[in-house]
């Protein structure tokens, strides 16, 4: 549901911005609690709307009740008749689009027609993406809250745009149905800093905006400052992202105190690691072994005798877990000095 959620928020802006906007005038910058859960009618109203069109369970099978004594059950003023055990399959997109129901615009993304007074005016059973009778889904209401709650996360920190802006709905299907190859570029709002946001997920506490504007003032430098800059190389290895964000973001506040920050992974700096300017070096390690961008920078350091590195003016920051010791971190400190 999250993934086809936004894709039609995405190829809807106004939608996009509406719930946007919610978001922003209902919780604001600081962390989202179970009070603003039934606060958020846009955004339900457009869950809604997302599994009326592409429910992630396409259809249900119902049969004659075996205690029924009607035989054959007679159903559209007698035009089908149906035995018992005979199959009955409800194919949920078809149902959710009767135009008798939601009009003749019911193949369009309206999050409207699904805020709470239309919504509960709906014909019975016109609706029903989460199952039907003593085979719907137990974890409703769990899941429903869950979706809210990511979904206005995301939407409070971050803005959204296609990877691809000509992409057209594909459907892919296993058990469930998804968007298939739907990618979204994600970038965070409001000059929010990645430290800051960890922090404010972290600890439930908004980040300080005079501390955030400190920041960004000085990622841009002083004001007027003349000077040229100093050369400075930020190198990073990095999985999942943490440290390339924490490389760019040093780089951002090193541009304040008189330095050009270029920022790099490690293993662009192969046999060309500069010695006229300070390099810092930011990585993890996973169990020991060097993350995908720093493995070719890895194996040439550890064949280098410890000569690799001479004369270049570095400092290391290892981004990990304390008990493992004898990891990237450890090789650059103790072995190529």
């Amino acid at each position: 549901m999250m993934s086809f959620l936004f894709y039609f928020l995405l190829k809807n802006p106004a939608a996009y911005q509406a719930a946007q906007r919610q978001v922003d005038e209902v919780v604001g910058r600081g962390p989202i609690t179970v009070d603003h859960m039934s606060k958020l009618p846009y955004i339900e109203a457009c869950m809604r709307e997302t599994l009326r069109l592409t429910p992630t369970a396409t259809a249900f099978t119902m049969q004659v009740r075996p205690d029924s004594t009607e035989e054959p059950v007679l159903l559209g003023g007698g035009k089908y008749q149906i035995h018992k055990g005979q199959a009955i399959i409800a194919l949920l997109p078809k149902i959710h689009r009767d135009p008798a129901v939601y009009g003749a615009d019911a193949a369009e993304f309206k999050p409207e027609r699904m805020l709470d007074e239309p919504f509960s005016k709906l014909p019975p059973n016109s609706w029903k993406p989460f199952g039907n009778g003593m085979r719907g889904c137990i974890g409703r209401p769990f899941a429903w809250q869950e979706a809210i709650l990511a979904t206005a996360l995301l939407l409070q920190n971050f803005n959204f745009r296609f990877d691809d802006p000509s992409y057209e709905l594909h459907i892919k299907q296993t058990l469930t149905i998804k968007p298939g190859g739907f990618f979204m570029h994600a970038t965070l709002r409001d000059h929010i800093d990645p430290v800051h946001l960890e922090q404010m997920l972290h600890s439930s506490t908004p980040p300080d905006r005079k501390t955030i504007e400190k920041d960004r003032r000085a990622s841009v430098g002083v004001q007027g400052a003349k000077k040229p800059k100093k050369p400075m190389t930020i190198l990073y290895g990095s999985n999942a992202g943490t440290c390339e964000a924490l490389a760019q973001s040093l780089a951002r506040v090193a541009s304040g105190h008189g330095f050009h920050a270029e920022v790099e992974p490690l293993d662009s700096v192969v046999d060309k690691v500069p010695k006229d300017q300070p390099v810092v070096l930011i990585c993890p390690s996973y169990e020991g072994q060097p993350p995908d961008n720093a493995a070719h920078f890895v194996q040439w350091l550890e064949s280098s005798e410890g000569k690799k590195l001479e004369g270049v003016k570095y400092a290391v920051f290892g981004c990990g877990n304390r008990k493992y010791q004898r990891t990237l971190t450890w090789k650059l400190l103790t072995g190529n000095r």
